[in-house]
């Protein structure tokens, strides 16, 4: 079988921005796409129906997953283990963004030219931070869930190993860097910079206005979400990739009941309530 890669777009209520999302993907592939995924979780819009529209008229092999559960975490271990296609690099993206010209067949090229390497991460070409997000790939090997590949290798090694992504995580780009670059290693003790990346390719988005509140309600949860993620992060840490739990229930709890002993970041304290409200909610069997 010839060299070829995947692309995979994780949706959650984004009926205004996954139509072009997906014209993008299909206007910035070659004809080594293997196969155009969507996964929906938890969508009460029109987003399925969008997608359903957007790709209605494509020749290219691809797949719409409707999950009831709204958590990233369910659906990226959903495709991983059970929408899977066969394909050289899996390609992982938002369906809020757009993509540079030829962002996929390069970045496959990329990773195929690098055999040390694990994974492959598109850098952000808008916004405020392009050179600190810079410093984050050459000096840290991080990857961003905006757009990242991984090579089918390192995939496979992850399902064998019954290796998932806890439910509730909310910090989940951290997690994935470490997967990556640790080499899912049980001790994680082999920590190397195990993702490449390529300037100026990688992905485009619309800034968030300031004076309009629906991106100011928007911007506010998402530091929430990283914030809550920082408080789950040592007890991730501190257990082999293996020993990760079904999902984050247990571990939020433990960090309500410590409360904001020991923080000292004022982003938490003023926060906190919206932290306190990801950090209760549970999680029930309904996986799929």
């Amino acid at each position: 079988m010839s060299k070829c890669y995947s692309v995979v777009t994780f949706a959650y209520n984004e009926e205004r921005t996954i139509g072009l999302t997906l014209s993008s993907i299909l206007a910035n592939c070659d004809s080594r796409l293997a196969k155009l995924t969507v996964v929906a979780n938890g969508c009460t819009d029109g987003t399925v129906k969008v997608a359903t529209d957007a790709l209605a008229n494509t020749q290219i092999a691809h797949e719409i997953i409707n999950l009831e559960l709204g958590d990233k975490c369910n659906a990226w271990n959903q495709y991983l283990y059970h929408h899977l296609p066969e394909a050289d690099v899996h390609f992982f993206v938002d369906s809020d963004v757009t993509f540079t010209e030829n962002a996929f067949p390069r970045l496959f090229d990329q990773l195929q030219a690098c055999p040390d390497k694990n994974a492959v991460t598109g850098l952000p070409q808008t916004g405020r931070n392009i050179e600190k997000y810079m410093e984050l790939a050459t000096r840290y090997a991080c990857l961003f869930g905006n757009l990242y590949g991984l090579t089918d290798e390192f995939v496979r090694r992850m399902v064998a190993q019954q290796i998932r992504l806890p439910i509730g995580l909310s910090w989940i780009d951290a997690q994935i860097t470490k997967l990556v670059n640790d080499n899912l290693e049980y001790h994680k003790d082999d920590y190397q910079q195990r993702v490449t990346f390529l300037t100026g390719v990688g992905y485009c988005f619309d800034s968030l206005n300031p004076w309009k509140p629906q991106d100011i309600k928007l911007y506010i949860n998402r530091i929430a979400r990283y914030k809550a993620g920082q408080l789950q992060e040592p007890y991730l840490d501190a257990l082999p990739f293996v020993d990760w739990p079904r999902d984050m229930g247990e571990v939020n709890a433990r960090i309500l009941r410590k409360g904001l002993v020991k923080v000292n970041d004022v982003k938490v304290w003023l926060l906190f309530p919206r932290i306190k409200k990801r950090l209760k909610k549970t999680y029930n069997d309904k996986v799929g």
